[in-house]
């Protein structure tokens, strides 16, 4: 598990990345550290339940008293020798006979690794001042009621914590307060929870009252890659295995839809024994297995899903999958959302309007006709507007007269825009250094393959930029390295497009990206590198693809599509879906189109 801080880099291992792809608030009892109950435990506790409700109690609870005493006298006499040790609730720790033992059965009984895991507890809760944590620290977070205590227990008695995925949201969470949010519900949780006395002799074998171990409960209706959030997950995963360690006796995954459960299959062998933790359950085995009628969370009543709700109790941030206001959000519309749901995944939008050859243009247009005159004034307009000490490419901008051309185009010649459209690029590749980049600094990723140049144009004559979706892989991808591919492949197609001036005669401007999806996973939904590239597309290299081609795209990939869609506004036209045959025959020439597309199982 990570032994760094929560605030580190992004990626730091594997299991973090996993996570993040589906639900910062699926992490959130999921990954806890619970030993299985016994037999007779099991039976003891939830005799003749089906189905299994999951454990109460942290295990082993059926220890010698000689034994649990002399293993916890270990642990206490290695905790003084801890110079400055924090307090547990302002108790010290070696005097917190329950709080060792409770750490002991989670490290089954190891002295050692008990000890090691409870110091890291107590300095850390130090560390980010847990004990003084209040909803007055996370406002956002509450309103946007993402997660939350349940008032009432389950029929086992566990506290139940809840959280609704679709209202989490990457683009509208701030990092440290989702972070506050998620303990102070975990210490809420740990108030109405028992933390067992050791054993002592002649007590009874099994324990009873208040349980130790609490519910989770993860709506997951509309779930959608809006809710992947890497920083948020690996943040979770450290606070539940090192600081609330098997608090957790079972987690219900309620209302899956088919996106997480293709996910959920690609996990499972990584999570090992704990995956047998979560249980997937529809609203109706929630309610009538787990709660007394009338007890369950209002979200699986069925009063609260038959109306519409109205604008005052919906969400603040809807997820992408069925709910048509999150397309305001984004910058989408109803006739958006109507136009991609109505045309077939795999035929997307015709081309053939665009242009006489039916592929898409070739030069950036200005929309409207503009004489050379007026050209040239809006030029010098322009060049007023750009900082002298702002380059492109070793050269002034401002004596750029195609790069300025280039961005008054693009913003239909509207000179403010352009100017402040073009400022804000040059500054990012100062900033990003994209001059110096070089395959040196992602060797990884030009290893993998997948993303290359292809060594022929298409039939329009534009160079053609491939993408292989299943080679990437947010286990192993590493994001600045990603980011830094990514920005060198658009330099290199830059060095194969002209950029014009007014009086020239058109020439190449424009290139095609086809986006090779055949065999795309949840493993390849990778949001955040996606926003990195829709940024760079739109803001630094904007109108240099003509057609954008998703190339045999899975039912899989429409739940990614609709998330990602928004982002890219009028740019989404520029997205055709097809399939490999086909882009073979309309855009190259015989024996000229790329290798992934011509073999044979792909025709």
């Amino acid at each position: 598990m990570m032994t760094k801080g929560w605030h580190g880099g992004r990626g730091r291992h594997c299991l973090v990345a996993v996570l993040a792809l589906g639900s910062a608030q699926f992490v959130l009892t999921f990954v806890s550290q619970v030993k299985p109950p016994s037999t007779r435990r099991s039976q003891t506790l939830l005799a003749a339940t089906t189905p299994d409700l999951g454990s109460t109690y942290i295990q082993p609870t059926d220890v010698e008293p000689a034994t649990a005493w002399a293993r916890i006298e270990e642990v206490k006499q290695r905790l003084r020798s801890y110079a400055d040790l924090p307090k547990y609730h302002h108790r010290p720790a070696v005097e917190n006979a329950a709080l060792v033992w409770w750490f002991l059965r989670d490290r089954r009984l190891d002295v050692s690794e008990a000890t090691k895991k409870l110091v890291k507890c107590l300095r850390w809760r130090q560390k980010f001042r847990v004990e003084y944590l209040g909803p007055d620290m996370f406002p956002k977070e509450l309103r946007a009621g993402k997660g939350y205590v349940h008032q009432h227990p389950d029929i086992a008695g566990r506290p139940v914590m809840v959280a609704i995925a679709r209202r989490h949201s990457i683009f509208d969470r701030d990092l440290l307060e989702s972070s506050r949010m998620c303990c102070w519900m975990l210490e809420t949780a740990l108030k109405r929870l028992a933390t067992l006395e050791p054993p002592s002799p002649g007590a009874a074998a099994s324990p009873e009252g208040m349980p130790e171990q609490a519910l989770g409960i993860f709506d997951l209706r509309e779930f959608s890659p809006l809710q992947a959030d890497l920083e948020v997950a690996g943040f979770l995963i450290e606070v539940l295995y090192n600081y609330y360690p098997a608090r957790t006796g079972k987690v219900l995954l309620v209302g899956a839809p088919d996106l997480f459960k293709a996910f959920w299959d690609n996990i499972k062998p990584l999570l090992g024994r704990y995956s047998k933790l979560a249980d997937f359950v529809t609203v109706d085995e929630l309610r009538e297995n787990y709660f007394k009628p009338g007890l369950e969370p209002p979200e699986f009543r069925k009063l609260a899903r038959a109306a519409m709700p109205s604008m005052s109790t919906m969400p603040s941030m809807p997820s992408m999958m069925g709910v048509l206001t999150c397309m305001a959000f984004a910058g989408g519309s109803l006739a958006a959302w109507k136009t991609w749901k109505l045309r077939p995944l795999h035929r997307g939008r015709s081309a053939r309007a665009a242009s006489l050859v039916g592929v898409g243009s070739s030069q950036i247009s200005a929309t409207t006709v503009v004489d050379v005159p007026s050209a040239e004034v809006a030029i010098g307009e322009l060049q007023r507007r750009i900082p002298g000490h702002l380059k492109w490419r070793g050269r002034p901008a401002a004596e750029n007269r195609g790069l300025l051309w280039w961005f008054l185009r693009d913003r239909k010649m509207d000179v403010a825009e352009a100017a402040s459209k073009l400022v804000k690029c040059l500054r990012w590749r100062d900033d990003f250094s994209v001059e110096k980049l070089g395959p040196e600094l992602f060797m990884r990723e030009m290893r993998s393959r997948k993303a290359y140049l292809h060594t022929h144009p298409d039939i329009a004559g534009r160079p053609v930029l491939v993408v292989v979706a299943n080679r990437h892989n947010v286990l192993e991808r590493r994001f600045k390295e990603s980011c830094c591919m990514c920005a060198w492949y658009m330099e290199r197609v830059m060095d194969k497009l002209k950029t014009l001036e007014p009086e020239m005669e058109p020439e190449i401007e424009q290139a095609i990206a086809i986006v090779d999806l055949n065999g795309f996973s949840p493993m390849q939904a990778d949001l955040e590198f996606v926003c990195f590239v829709v940024d760079v597309i739109h803001n630094y290299y904007p109108r240099r693809f003509a057609r954008v081609l998703m190339v045999d795209a899975p039912q899989m990939f429409e739940s990614f599509w609709r998330s990602v869609c928004p982002m890219l506004h009028h740019y989404q036209d520029l997205a055709e879906f097809t399939t490999a045959s086909e882009v073979c025959r309309r855009y190259f020439a015989p024996d000229q189109a790329p290798p992934e597309l011509t073999r044979s199982f792909r025709r």
